[in-house]
């Protein structure tokens, strides 16, 4: 009961609740106060410029600065392309530099070659085998 009375409450509230503001405004696009003024801003004087210098580089720091910028692309370049064949795999048949190590190693055997436990029938085997020790 106590239930049905908030929600009875509820809807009292809502209903009596005036809807003025909404149904003021014609659209809803309206902005709800006009924009203020701003006041005209006051012409501010500089003092004539002298120099005809722009503040821009010259033509030798820019030179300095387009070398320095190309020898810093062709030293990352080199770290990425050294790091690349170090870590990158050996070829078989390659012929000597410093990455010649010999043979390359024989795969490891794989499961049920050269006498290897496959995992099916291991015990059965293994009580054969005592089985015959036995006897």
């Amino acid at each position: 009961m106590r239930h049905l009375g908030s929600v009875l409450a509820l809807v009292v509230v809502l209903v009596l609740t005036p809807t003025l503001p909404a149904a003021a405004q014609s659209s809803p696009f309206t902005p709800l106060l006009p924009p203020p003024q701003a006041p005209a801003p006051a012409p501010v004087r500089t003092p004539p410029s002298s120099s005809t210098d722009n503040g821009g580089l010259s033509a030798g720091a820019k030179t300095g600065l387009l070398l320095a910028g190309g020898l810093l692309i062709a030293g990352i370049s080199w770290v990425i392309v050294r790091d690349a064949r170090r870590s990158a795999p050996r070829r078989r048949g390659a012929k000597g530099g410093q990455g010649d190590r010999g043979p390359a190693p024989k795969p490891a055997a794989a499961p049920g070659a050269r006498g290897r436990p496959t995992g099916r029938g291991g015990n059965a085997r293994k009580r054969a085998r005592k089985r015959a020790k036995t006897r």
